[in-house]
């Protein structure tokens, strides 16, 4: 299985590459991390990276060129194209976030493709964490055959344009794979509500002022608070992570939240 994630230089999410490629990695999942190819010079980039690669060998990385003001919305959308890479048709992607730290494993069915916390969005729409499916089913729903991502990219984004690009098309990814998905046959739709609104069960959301209250081993995942080097959020990621892995030493990360902080 991979993960399919994402991320621009924006400080708030680069810090989580490697946290984030750290849980998945313990839960036997390899990473598949896509990047602008402006960030190839950004030390903090490769700080993560250098960390994310260090223990797992599963884990890879990927750019694509975009022009600046498009690359957060095309860093959103290009999740939606990992089954363009080279991998087995047999193979399990699911998307997920950058800065959605993991515990467990999201419920999947065999089977076309799962949408875990289908409940959790606007209609018309699936929610990127998490959309599971075989790499054939992806390329397959998104007619990915004979493509490379960027190609998919290219021309998803060519008429796409406006001043507040991450605005106008924040949910574009969600959108187009509720389009593109919603074609096919066998999708296994898995609610996550707790029923009165659109907060997921079994998370941890960094809007929750009470979140170190709640500390629970049935958790899923930990929409982690940002900037996650700052020291009031680190010491709520630390104390989670601490929660969930007793037996683990955290030096690493304490080690590169320190690096991290000296490049900034």
């Amino acid at each position: 299985m991979k993960a399919i994630i994402s991320c621009t230089q924006d400080e708030k999410y680069s810090y989580f590459i490697p946290i984030v490629t750290w849980t998945w990695n313990k839960l036997g999942v390899g990473v598949v991390l896509f990047l602008p190819e402006s960030s190839k010079g950004d030390e903090k980039i490769q700080l993560g990276l250098n960390c994310m690669n260090y223990r797992y060998k599963e884990n890879s990385h990927y750019y694509f060129d975009m022009p600046k003001h498009k690359e957060a919305t095309a860093a959103q959308c290009v999740r939606l194209y990992g089954a363009c890479l080279d991998l087995p048709e047999d193979e399990v992607l699911i998307t997920g976030d950058v800065d959605m730290l993991m515990f467990r494993l999201p419920e999947m069915i065999e089977g076309g493709f799962s949408i875990f916390g289908s409940d959790l969005v606007p209609d018309k729409q699936y929610p990127m964490c998490y959309i599971s499916a075989k790499v054939k089913d992806w390329r397959t729903a998104f007619e990915l055959e004979g493509k490379s991502y960027q190609q998919c990219l290219d021309e998803l984004m060519k008429d796409r344009d406006s001043i507040s690009m991450r605005s106008d098309f924040w949910a574009l990814d969600q959108e187009i794979a509720y389009n593109k998905i919603n074609l096919t046959q066998g999708i296994h739709y898995i609610p996550r509500t707790n029923g009165q609104n659109q907060f997921a069960q079994n998370r941890y959301d960094r809007d929750d002022s009470f979140i170190l209250d709640r500390l629970n081993p049935d958790t899923i995942d930990f929409h982690m608070n940002r900037p996650g080097y700052e020291d009031k959020n680190f010491e709520i990621i630390l104390t989670i992570l601490k929660y969930h892995y007793p037996q683990d030493d955290f030096q690493w990360l304490m080690d590169y939240t320190n690096a991290y902080k000296q490049l900034l």
